[in-house]
């Protein structure tokens, strides 16, 4: 059970409440990257002193994979500093290899919830570097992890995600695009997995 209910009571969230909440929710579905040389490399590749911090995670069932996936999270109290937390996404992955390029995502909260659900959205809409997940306003830690692939991949066990194709394409489909969330993805599981076909199939998924 997540500890962090006063979070999800003010809304103010800090970098510690975020990187608190991912290490609870990924304990049992991943490891944690402990290069402590490479993880300080890439933070200090920010020339501009931001609040952040790395996670890289790879599965528990993979860890023989030479690679891992990158969350970048940083801690933004006032927007004019959005284009330093940029700049550091594009130093870190110009510092990565293949596949991990592809496989790097930047998620910013802020204590002072500077960017209104507009503004999040706008900056998510933009995938240059990477896929970014902004707060959106008061938006809790539980919320805002709910939009990334990492809560997919956390709430499905190994086994469901190697032998289920339908679990495995939605999970795929949502790393790619960041509208695809849970809500939608219900939808297009119940659909799938009905015997409706062709127009039938088509009036379900719109």
């Amino acid at each position: 059970m997540i500890k962090l209910k006063s979070i999800f009571i003010s809304g103010k969230m800090k970098l510690n409440d975020i990187i608190n909440y991912i290490d609870e929710l990924v304990q049992n579905h991943f490891v944690k990257d402990e290069n402590n040389d490479k993880l300080t490399t890439l933070l200090e590749l920010d020339g501009n002193d931001l609040n952040k911090s790395i996670i890289r995670l790879k599965r528990i069932n993979k860890e023989s994979l030479r690679f891992y996936r990158a969350f970048l999270l940083v801690e933004l109290n006032e927007p004019k500093y959005l284009n330093e937390a940029l700049q550091w996404t594009a130093a870190v992955k110009s510092s990565l290899t293949d596949p991990e390029t592809s496989d790097l995502y930047l998620i910013i909260v802020s204590k002072e919830n500077v960017f209104s659900e507009s503004e999040s959205m706008r900056i998510e809409a933009t995938e240059q570097f990477c896929k970014k997940y902004v707060q959106r306003g008061s938006e809790p830690p539980k919320d805002l992890i709910k939009r990334t692939n990492l809560a997919i991949i956390s709430s499905i066990s190994g086994d469901v995600i190697q032998t289920d194709p339908v679990d495995n394409a939605l999970l795929k489909t949502q790393e790619e695009h960041n509208w695809f969330d849970e809500d939608i993805q219900k939808i297009w599981k119940t659909s799938l997995r009905s015997e409706k076909s062709g127009n039938e199939l088509l009036d379900l998924l719109k």
